[in-house]
């Protein structure tokens, strides 16, 4: 294949990008070309689990965007229920592009792979908005950043991703049964985007095994949603070998006996069924659940916890060697420890071996690669059910395996329920949780009518399964959270109701060695590496009388927080000596041994509202001193280039008004009391009588403003308005570090001008000057007295508007998606321009910058 020139033909394209490690390919599946080829995307993809959706988005997503970029938005959102489905969707994106880029080099570097899932993501992807990039993450982490509510990043970096991740994009939801009430949040963001406009192609796809049009008739897409193509598996597929054999795979299906109900009986049902040289699963509904079934198989095979086995060697090694490898699987470890499941998924079990069991909850229902003789599974909704039989004789593999499924999970607490014929209300409502007991009694009389669970025998199943969620996005709630300023309490606008159900919504947690004391400030964000997902419920016990801490950002520093204050998306710093945590069996409140701190990389500095970090560049990054004119020149070039690589003809429109925001975006930085950091000045100096020249942009001085709270972006914004531009130039410069946006409120902490009610916010006092100033390219400013009226609502005595009257009226005509993505390329501009300058004045930096 010449490496400089695209295949013609789909197929040839397919077996180049989807080629196994040695080399074998395949050809797509009738479906699989069909999403690819046809002139627009099917909207709905209903196949069997194991059919290949993954690769069919993928290798539809990256054909268009080679062969007709227009037809898909650059940026490819995976949205995913689980985690564990991330890491794995994750390894198949990586190695798609690696084929490409092996296959055709002058395609390198042009698809980036990123994952959202807690902690930062390992670039940052969001200051490369015409990059062509996949972006992978749970429901969690991509629809708190699409409603600008991004849980585990910086509040200021909301804007950026919020933009981003509407407009110009193609948001796959894979797995849908799963995703609770954010399914309905997906289906009414697609009807925003509609509404509101976007720049770029923007679509949405739903995926499922079991997938129901009815479930997306949300308030917003009704109308639309049976206009919505589906692309189903046609003759063609099923007569594939590889389809054939999954689709017709034996799956012998029976009720478990009355003494799985419990821990004990399960496992020692399980250890009985196991069969030596294979895998045997066991998907129970809750955490807790699982944790009681994993410590009976240890036991059932006489593995006990911290005690010495009794007996000679010999017969303690062979009672090892008949002992199946036992894992445990859920949603609450860290990522340190659910690494090795991949290698896990992949391991080929040894005939000759005892062979393994795995005791999962939901982490395991969809998506992941795993396949096992044996399955035994809680009585679930059958959408969920369908999905956990996919886990059993995943490829046909087996010429007959077993599926044992039982109609009432306990746990140990609730042991009376085991031999009780019949249950009230509450009982039934107890035992189904995490579902509703409706959902399981309709699935447990589908079931007593099957014999078989291959995917064949499923398709002649009927599902009513009515979605209800509890919350649905509407319009004004959207548009209110476009809006980032916390109130006054430091709280935000609550959006977990909107991504998962009621008891679904979690921190994220992290250990430190922090010896009893309060983190210092100086103490770095967690890593992805060292977060564990822990249930909002669950936490709230676990910190009484203990400590717990998070960012406060207005602060600067580390904050204790109750039990009271905690809110989903939350990240929290909990002392290692204090438990909390087993390696083995994850998120345990009971575990009261010290927790092994886990950082396979060294977390990024928290950012408070008074620091400028593209300003006074931390160690880990170039640090060096720029003039004003400097960047403010090369931040504008970087917004030209910007631009021009992105060709959107809808950002024409608008290209002026955001070339001079970027030319005057730091203009307020040569106020006197910012020059008088930069310069490090002595914070007791008379400001008028020193000389600080020349005007700076950047510096190695790294200290805190003689005013607290000084954000010189106001500055710029309101001298901006006071000399003519448009009210969205002056957005942009104000919005460029994401903390002065709609709002202009003075803030705890300020100080306050010596004159009677004199206006002050944000350490921007009334009549403050702003000196003249060479911007480069021949723009020079004339001296400018700072005017702050328009912080007052209402309109003044000419009639003019104030700030907020000007920026919601700007968010209307613009709409809530196009404006925010105007705010992250002006970001983006002015974070390219800081990382890379090209004409600076330290001789030190430019050593730093060689080593």
């Amino acid at each position: 294949m010449n490496e400089n020139e695209l295949p013609d033909k789909y197929d040839e394209f397919f077996r180049a990008v989807f080629k196994s490690k040695d080399g074998e390919a395949q050809n797509p599946f009738d479906y699989q070309r069909r999403l690819a080829m046809e002139a627009l995307m099917a909207s709905l993809v209903n196949v069997p689990t194991g059919a290949g959706k993954t690769n069919a988005i993928l290798g539809a997503w990256i054909w268009r965007r080679l062969k007709n970029a227009e037809s898909a938005g650059r940026r490819l959102i995976y949205c995913l229920p689980m985690r564990t489905l991330v890491e794995q969707t994750r390894d198949v994106a990586k190695a798609a592009v690696a084929n490409i880029e092996g296959e055709w080099p002058r395609l390198k570097d042009r698809f980036q792979v990123h994952v959202l899932m807690g902690g930062d993501v390992s670039k940052e992807w969001d200051t490369e908005p015409e990059r062509e990039s996949i972006l992978i993450g749970t429901q969690d982490m991509l629809l708190s950043r699409a409603l600008n509510r991004g849980y585990a990043i910086s509040r200021f970096r909301w804007p950026v991703q919020f933009g981003l991740l509407n407009n110009d994009c193609l948001w796959v939801m894979d797995e849908i049964q799963l995703m609770s009430d954010g399914l309905a949040t997906t289906a009414q963001l697609a009807a925003f985007r509609e509404q509101f406009n976007t720049f770029g192609s923007t679509q949405s796809i739903w995926m499922s095994a079991t997938l129901d049009r009815n479930w997306l008739k949300q308030v917003d897409l009704t109308e639309q949603v049976e206009r919505l193509s589906i692309l189903e598996l046609s003759d063609e597929d099923r007569a594939a070998e590889m389809l054939a054999k999954r689709l017709g795979a034996i799956k012998l299906l029976r009720q478990a006996s009355l003494g799985c109900r419990m821990p004990k009986g399960l496992a020692e049902f399980a250890k009985g069924k196991h069969s030596v040289g294979t895998q045997t699963l066991i998907v129970v509904n809750t955490v807790n659940r699982a944790r009681e079934i994993y410590d009976e198989i240890k036991k059932a095979y006489g593995i006990f916890e911290g005690k010495a086995r009794k007996g000679s060697a010999s017969s303690i090694e062979q009672t090892f060697e008949s002992t199946p490898q036992i894992e445990l699987i859920h949603s609450r470890f860290r990522a340190a420890e659910r690494n090795r499941w991949r290698q896990l998924f992949n391991e080929q079990i040894d005939e000759s071996s005892a062979g393994r069991i795995i005791v999962a909850t939901q982490v395991v229902e969809a998506g992941v690669d795993i396949s096992s003789r044996l399955l035994v599974t809680d009585l679930a909704p059958l959408s969920s059910l369908v999905q956990r039989f996919g886990r059993c004789n995943r490829s046909g593999e087996f010429d007959s395996a077993e599926i044992y499924w039982v109609d009432r999970p306990l746990m140990e607490k609730r042991s009376n329920l085991a031999q009780k014929e019949a249950l009230d209300e509450d009982e039934l409502s107890e035992i189904a949780l995490p579902y509703d007991w409706q959902e399981l009694k309709r699935a447990q009389e589908k079931l007593d009518d099957l014999q078989s669970a291959s995917p064949n025998a499923l398709a002649e199943v009927e599902y009513e399964e009515p979605y209800n969620p509890a919350h649905v996005l509407r319009q004004r709630d959207v548009v209110d959270l476009f809006d980032t300023t916390p109130d006054l309490s430091g709280y935000d606008l609550d959006v977990s109701r909107f991504i998962r159900a009621g008891d679904e919504r979690d921190v994220s947690v992290a250990w430190r060695e922090l010896k009893g004391s309060a983190p210092d400030k100086s103490e770095p964000r967690p890593v992805r590496d060292e977060i564990c997902s822990v249930p909002i419920y669950e936490i709230k016990g676990f910190i009484k009388g203990k400590a717990a801490w998070t960012w406060d950002a207005l602060d600067g520093k580390w904050r204790e927080v109750t039990s009271n204050e905690l809110r989903p998306g939350m990240i929290l710093l909990l002392d290692s000596k204090d438990g909390g945590y087993d390696e083995q069996r994850g998120w345990d409140a009971k575990s009261k041994k010290a927790v092994s701190v886990e950082r396979s990389e060294k977390g990024k500095a928290n950012e408070a509202y008074d620091d400028d970090p593209l300003t006074f560049q931390p160690k880990e990054f170039l640090r060096y001193s720029q003039t004003l004119t400097a960047h403010s020149r090369e931040t504008r070039q970087a917004a030209e280039l910007l631009i021009e690589n992105l060709r959107l003809p809808e950002i024409d429109e608008f290209r002026d008004e955001l070339l001079r925001a970027a030319h005057h975006h730091d203009w307020g930085k040569a106020h006197r009391i910012f020059q008088a950091t930069l310069h490090d000045a002595p914070k007791d100096a008379d400001l008028e009588s020193l000389a600080l020249e020349p005007l700076l942009a950047k510096s190695m001085s790294n200290r805190r403003h003689a005013r607290p709270k000084f954000r010189h972006e106001l500055a710029s914004a309101l001298a901006l308005l006071q000399t003519g531009a448009s009210d969205l130039t002056v957005y942009l410069a104000a919005c460029h570090h994401g903390k002065v946006r709609l709002s202009i409120r003075a803030l705890p902490g300020e100080v306050k001008p010596e004159a009677k009610d004199a206006r002050y916010a944000r350490g921007i006092w009334d009549s403050d000057k702003l000196p003249e100033a060479d911007l480069g390219n021949g723009v020079r400013t004339s001296e400018v007295s700072l005017d702050l009226e328009p912080m007052l609502l209402g309109r003044n005595e000419q009639g003019e508007p104030s700030w907020l009257e000007r920026m919601l009226a700007l968010r209307d005509r613009l709409g809530i998606f196009r404006l925010a993505y105007l705010e992250c390329l002006i970001r983006a501009a002015d974070v390219r321009a800081s990382q890379n300058p090209q004409e600076i004045l330290s001789e030190m930096a430019v050593e730093e910058k060689t080593q």
